[in-house]
């Protein structure tokens, strides 16, 4: 073989090596970008929970209700709900548990188990209460929903 057909094949294979870095490089960076975006979205739908408890409003949050919802209130209902059942159970708690203020103490943004927990001031029979609350999201599809709430 002759020096330039050397040179030329070592050129080519330097190129496909270069490539393939780059590939890997890129693939990294769009995992990175993804991950970002995907706490980013994580942290959204805990930022719209917040606010629909704060409101008592079922509906804003009934959207990111998984099929099948685990429920334990601190009025005794505990259990799996579908979501149309938990959206009215949740709608009767409110409505009996009138919030008088709520907020997420952590919000854990781990792409595996995303979860938040805060306070939940209410009045209940005239009576100023507290319960902690916990709410955890999991990957269904392309969506995060929600797959247990708890309030005691």
């Amino acid at each position: 073989m002759s020096i330039k057909k050397i040179q030329i094949l070592f050129f080519i294979s330097a190129i496909g090596i270069f490539s393939s870095l780059l590939t890997a490089q890129e693939e990294a960076f769009l995992q990175e970008k993804d991950g970002r975006n995907s706490e980013s979205v994580i942290h959204s739908i805990f930022n719209e929970i917040e606010s629909g408890i704060s409101s008592g409003d079922v509906s804003s949050i009934s959207r990111f209700f998984s099929g099948q919802i685990y429920l334990n209130l601190s009025n005794g209902t505990t259990g799996y709900y579908s979501s149309n059942q938990a959206y009215y159970v949740l709608e009767d708690f409110f409505k009996n548990y009138q919030e008088t203020a709520f907020s997420f103490d952590n919000v854990q943004l781990d792409e595996a188990n995303p979860y938040g927990t805060g306070g939940y001031q209410y009045i209940f029979k005239g009576k100023h209460e507290t319960a902690q609350v916990y709410i955890s999201l999991k990957h269904v599809g392309k969506n995060w929903k929600i797959t247990q709430i708890t309030i005691n």
